[in-house]
Formats: structure tokens, sequence, C-alpha cells
């Protein structure tokens, strides 16, 4: 198709040359049409990604992925704006990028409070992880936050998703993952202490 005529040519049209011979060409003017779409939806995340540590250039690398994804997936019959699809997949793609980040940082914290309690374990005369932990937890008003520990971190059983603890504790997820926080903010409090078995 000549340059200059891709202006009487619908979205539609173009989601369609894709779908059925992936054309590059209709790929190009949607990334054209839409880019700034894509730019004006990660930017509403721009400071969630700045708190989160996401770079917001590498958040925007995806875009014409995005776009090309939306295509495929996208249906003409359901009388919705290409555009409206478009933005929504930006948007999902913005928030999993902010749940894998928070996911990956909670396991970071949790491993990195394990080696470090470890090696506190180590230090002294038959250490043990679970004593030293259970110490801590049990001066802990909510008793909810040891038996979270207890369910993550015995070596008996594999360890349990959160969706799982947080049905043992008759909790919501987010409960859980709240509780456990509260739980690694004392125990790094208690690691930085010098006096690591006192009280709390």
């Amino acid at each position: 198709m000549e340059k200059g005529c891709w202006d009487n040519v619908s979205d539609n049209y173009l989601v369609e040359r894709i779908k059925l011979t992936n054309c590059e060409k209709s790929l190009e003017e949607l990334i054209k049409r839409h880019s700034p779409i894509c730019f004006k939806v990660i930017k509403r995340y721009a400071s969630t990604f700045y708190a989160n540590n996401i770079n917001l250039i590498e958040a925007s690398s995806d875009k014409n992925l995005i776009i090309w994804n939306s295509a495929k997936s996208f249906n003409i019959e359901k009388n919705v704006k290409f555009s409206t699809w478009l933005a929504n997949q930006v948007k999902y793609s913005c928030l999993n990028a902010l749940n894998k980040k928070s996911k990956d940082r909670l396991v970071s914290t949790e491993d990195d409070i394990l080696d470090v309690l470890k090696e506190k374990a180590t230090e002294e005369p038959e250490g043990n992880l679970f004593e030293f932990t259970g110490n801590i937890l049990n001066q802990l008003k909510d008793k909810r936050i040891k038996d979270i520990f207890s369910m993550r971190y015995s070596t008996q059983y594999k360890k349990p998703s959160w969706c799982k603890v947080a049905e043992e504790l008759n909790v919501s997820t987010q409960t859980a993952i709240n509780l456990h926080n509260r739980g690694i903010a004392v125990l790094r409090r208690k690691i930085t202490s010098k006096k690591f078995l006192d009280s709390i």
C-alpha cells in the first residue's frame, strides 16, 4: 500500500491483515498510530515504577510486542475499539511488572533474612535457626506470625503457597503476607541489635 493511503485504513483492517498474514507493514502502521497511547498509559505508572525500582525505559521496551499481541488477540466482533483494547493490555503489562517485582522482592527479603538468621544461629553452641526465630516470635502478641513462619520455613514440609497459608489461618492472602512482613521487620531489628536474644 502506498504511503499516504494509510489514513483511510481502519485499525480493524490492519488487525485483520496481521491476524491473517502477519503483515509487517500493517503492524508498523499500528505502532505509528498507537505508540502515544502506550506511552500515555505507561506514564501513569511512572511514580509507582520509580518507587519499586523499575526502569521506565525498560518498561516501555515491550511496547511493540504488546501492540502485536494485542492485534493478535483483538476480537473485532466485540464492538470495542482497538485503542481501548490496547490500552487495557498495556495496563495489564504494567501491573504484571509491578506484581513480579513485588514477588521477587518478597522472595529476596525471605532469603536475606534466612541467611542472616542461619549465620546468627551457627554463632551459638548447638544453634538452631527455628529455636532462635521461635524465641523472638513467641514474644509477639499476634501468634499468627509465628504460625506463618512455621509453615513457610519448616524443613519438614515443602514451602506452602501464600494462598495455602492464608487458607490455614482463615485470612486473606494479603493479610498473611502483611503478617509475615511484620515478623520480618521484628527479626531484622533483632538481627541488627547487639542483644540478639534479649526480649523485644
